[in-house]
C-alpha cells in the first residue's frame, strides 16, 4: 500500500452520492471500507513498521461514525489486529481519537 492507495480509497469516499439513495451509498461505503481494511491487514503483514499505516488508519477512523460502523471496524477489525499483535498501542489510539463518533 501507498499514497496513491490512500489518495484512490478517499477519491471513492469522497465521490459517494448519500443524497440519491442511501442504501445503495451505504453498501457503496462498507465495500469500500472493507477493502481499505484488508489493505491495512496486509501492510501489517508485510511491515508493522510502515509509515503508510497512520495514515491508513486514520482514513479509516475518519469515515467510521454509527453504531454499526463501530461494531464492524472498532470491535471486529481494530481489537483483533490489537489480539494478534500486530496493532501498536499508539496506532489503535490514534484509530480511536480520531472516530468520527455519532448517533447512528
Amino acid at each position: 500500500m501507498d499514497n496513491k492507495d490512500l489518495i484512490y480509497f478517499k477519491n471513492r469516499i469522497d465521490s459517494i452520492d448519500w443524497d440519491t439513495d442511501f442504501e445503495k451509498a451505504d453498501k457503496e461505503n462498507y465495500e469500500i471500507l472493507d477493502r481499505l481494511c484488508k489493505c491495512i491487514e496486509n501492510e501489517f503483514m508485510k511491515n508493522q513498521k510502515s509509515k503508510i499505516l497512520p495514515e491508513a488508519l486514520l482514513l479509516l477512523a475518519e469515515n467510521v461514525g454509527c453504531a454499526e460502523d463501530f461494531e464492524r471496524y472498532e470491535e471486529n477489525f481494530v481489537n483483533r489486529l490489537e489480539e494478534e499483535g500486530l496493532l501498536t498501542k499508539e496506532l489503535s489510539e490514534l484509530f480511536r481519537q480520531n472516530t468520527n463518533r455519532r448517533q447512528g
